[in-house]
């Protein structure tokens, strides 16, 4: 048929216009499609279409414009290709024919053989779909139908993430849901099915003549969560059901019953608030459940709980502050019922400010230990807690000054209540010598004053400080390259000179009980971590660093020291390192060749004769195949266990912790984890656990048995099973 020049302009924009028409249904279809797993809808783009085919035709009686043969459509990055595309604009109908494929800009590809759409999209239908989503998923219908109140329908419906096995395509995938009918509303973003059915290896398993859920568009949905399942011989079978409510945009709540067939039950809530410069975060845990006195049920029960309430916000752009509430009715409650694992609960009231070098805050704590020997009375409540710290910009010389205030008042309801005003001045000024050694000159002053009552000691009342120290830090770095590599060694002398003393019986020792003499501290001019005790005396310390640092980013490095005390009378206890005037040997070494392989070795070895005092050893190695992660941990504790300066924490322990893994094929993996205690020349499995898992592109099955020897009063040795089922897209349950 012979166009004009005004025909063919004509024929051209209505070949646009159909295109954009087709691309628009093809995609809603493929929409349709996603929305039953995880992808979301997008705007049609308002790009010109391009379009190839090898005739085309317009009939200008009926108003219909025909491409045929190889028909290629593109619009951006989305391209679509079919045998034959007509447009009838007096219909307003888009019919597409043969080898239908639709490629989307995200990697989704949609397959048919017939596609008709009316009423500017509204309604229509698509016959015999196939789609392949992006991470392999695979979706088919007989026909797609959209409806004019914004509803899509799928007929005879097939899903599946599973990808078809290589050695025999025909053979059914390890799952697939099948249903009669599938629909999306538009409107309300809901999924739901009709007469599902769940198939594994081609075997019905699971049968639901209706199920709903939200489309993928839907960050929050009001509703049922999976369940929570366990079986234990303490506890019995635990079920839990989560359910989640959606109060509005800025507030949410969830509340769990979870029953133990042996023991009762609790619920768990949690409710969360979000504002403008803020939130608030509050989970809470009761229940009726049954009491027990020296490992003996009782035959009554009584109520227990938990409180965990978090709120944060923001005042301006220097200060901030929050609190903290957390509470537990027993001692062991949380731990008894796996609702946590923490030790110790914390509540505080606190800001805080950060403006250049300064920070400040000022604090209300009060705490809860969850350990065998725990007690409410003793915890301490400390209010309030101001801490100030300041560091200068240098000065002319080039050093610096610093500063750190802290008050403090801390009382209990049984034992010894203290305050205490402290602050810690300091200048520190560095120099590198023209030979390329470093000297770094350090001055520090101590000036506190304590309070204390109820001390032990009977040593009550006030009492101060001025406790000066003087450092020179001295090291000078030896480096050389080679073809693959570069070696430093760097050995250090501290020097610090301090007065003897000046840790009287009447301060009450808060904040410096948890001590370690290690490499970490070998070169500190104050040892303690806090501010009540002090390092007294004078001293050098000495040592060496090492390390060899390949090009491709693999290293070894040590570190290895000992100090002297050639003035004055150390605090530390016996068996802390530092009871003589000639310390213990400390140091570590550092082993990470490759990022397979990481191995951590810290020490410390008697001056005597060199026998292990402490030790700590840490080993991760992965690979493809194989995993392994081994913790040990050597403490000879030799400390009077009332001298707080030693290592009075810990006491004596030796413990190993070994986890692994081994994939046996690209599907099937093996784990296992066991916790041997060592002490007092005990040979004791604390906890030992072993797990099968297969996993695969849609599935993953776990099953994994666990035995724990821990005790604490109503805490007694258990045994558990854990199964976890999931299918990728649609979740599954674990145990607890």
């Amino acid at each position: 048929m012979g166009l004009d020049r005004t025909s063919l302009g004509r024929v051209l924009l209505l070949q646009e216009k159909a295109a954009r028409t087709l691309l628009g249904a093809l995609f809603l279809c493929c929409a349709v499609a996603a929305a039953t797993v995880q992808a979301q809808e997008r705007d049609v783009s308002d790009a010109p279409v391009l379009m190839q085919a090898d005739e085309l035709v317009h009939d200008e009686t009926l108003g219909t414009v025909t491409a045929r043969g190889s028909v290629e459509l593109s619009q951006g990055e989305r391209v679509l290709l079919a045998d034959s595309v007509t447009y009838n604009q007096r219909e307003d109908t888009v019919i597409a024919t043969g080898n239908i494929t639709l490629l989307e800009p995200t990697g989704e590809v949609l397959f048919s053989d017939y596609v008709e759409l009316h009423n500017e999209l509204k309604t229509g239908f698509v016959d015999n779909i196939r789609l392949r989503m992006t991470d392999g998923s695979r979706l088919a219908a007989n026909r797609g139908l959209r409806t004019a109140d914004n509803r899509k329908i799928l007929s005879r419906a097939v899903f599946t993430p599973c990808d078809s096995c290589k050695e025999d395509p025909d053979r059914p995938p390890l799952w697939q849901i099948k249903a009669r009918k599938v629909v999306h509303d538009e409107q309300a973003k809901d999924v739901i099915y009709n007469d599902a059915t769940l198939e594994m290896f081609g075997v019905p398993v699971l049968y639901t003549p209706y199920l709903r859920h939200p489309d993928p568009t839907v960050e929050r949905r009001s509703g049922l969560l999976p369940p929570t399942l366990g079986l234990s011989d303490e506890l019995g079978f635990i079920y839990g059901q989560p359910y989640y409510h959606v109060i509005d945009q800025s507030r949410d709540l969830e509340v769990t019953p979870i029953l133990f067939s042996e023991e009762g039950g609790v619920v768990k809530g949690r409710y969360r608030q979000r504002f403008t410069n803020g939130m608030i975060d509050f989970q809470g845990t009761g229940g009726l459940l049954d009491q027990r006195e020296n490992n003996v049920e009782t035959g009554d029960k009584d109520f227990e709980g938990s409180v965990d309430l978090e709120g944060r916000f923001d005042f301006d752009r220097t200060w901030r502050g929050g609190f903290d509430f957390e509470q537990s009715s027993a001692r062991t409650y949380l731990r008894r019922y796996r609702l946590d694992s923490r030790e110790v609960l914390t509540t505080r009231a606190y800001t805080e400010g950060f403006r250049g070098r300064n920070y400040a805050s000022v604090q209300a704590l009060k705490f809860q230990g969850l350990n065998a020997g725990d007690s409410r009375d003793k915890s301490p409540v400390v209010a309030p807690l101001i801490d100030y710290n300041y560091i200068g910009e240098p000065d002319r010389a080039g050093g610096r000054f610093q500063l750190d205030t802290t008050v403090m008042s801390l009382t209990r309801q049984t034992g010894a209540d203290s305050k205490k005003i402290a602050i810690r001045s300091g200048w520190s000024l560095p120099y590198i010598a023209p030979a390329g050694d470093i000297y770094t000159l350090t001055a520090t002053l101590d000036t506190d004053y304590f309070h204390s009552d109820g001390l032990e000691s009977g040593d009550d009342g006030d009492t101060g400080r001025i406790f000066p120290q003087l450092g020179l830090n001295w090291r000078y770095p030896f480096a050389r390259s080679g073809e693959t590599y570069h070696q430093t060694v760097e050995p250090i002398v501290n020097v610090v000179l301090s007065p003897n003393g000046h840790n009287p019986d009447e301060i009450s020792n808060e904040d410096s009980q948890s001590f370690l003499f290690d490499d970490t501290n070998l070169f500190r001019m104050n040892r303690f971590t806090g501010s009540d005790l002090v390092t007294s005396g004078s001293r050098v310390d000495y040592g060496f660093k090492a390390g060899v640092y390949g090009d491709g980013g693999g290293s070894t490095s040590m570190l290895f020291g000992q100090s002297y005390r050639f003035m004055g009378d150390g605090p530390f206890a016996e068996g802390s390192g530092l009871e003589d005037d000639l310390s213990d040997f400390v140091g570590r070494i550092h082993v990470d060749p490759t990022d397979n392989l990481d191995f951590l070795f810290r020490f410390r070895l008697d001056k005597d004769d060199l026998d292990p005092r402490r030790g700590e050893i840490g080993m991760r190695y992965s690979n493809p195949r194989f995993s392994l992660v081994a913790d040990y941990v050597l403490l000879d504790d030799q400390t009077d266990s009332d001298d707080i300066a030693g290592e009075t924490s810990f006491l004596e322990r030796e413990q190993l912790d070994l986890s692994g893994s081994l994939n046996l094929n690209p599907f099937w993996s093996v784990n296992g984890r066991i916790v041997q205690d060592f002490s007092d020349d005990a040979n004791r499995t604390l906890i030992a656990s072993t797990g099968l898992v297969y996993a695969d592109e849609c599935f993953t099955f776990g099953l994994v048995y666990e035995r724990s020897e821990l005790e604490d009063d109503d805490i007694e040795p258990e045994q558990r099973v854990m199964l976890q089922i999931a299918f990728k897209h649609l979740g599954g349950f674990a145990s607890n």
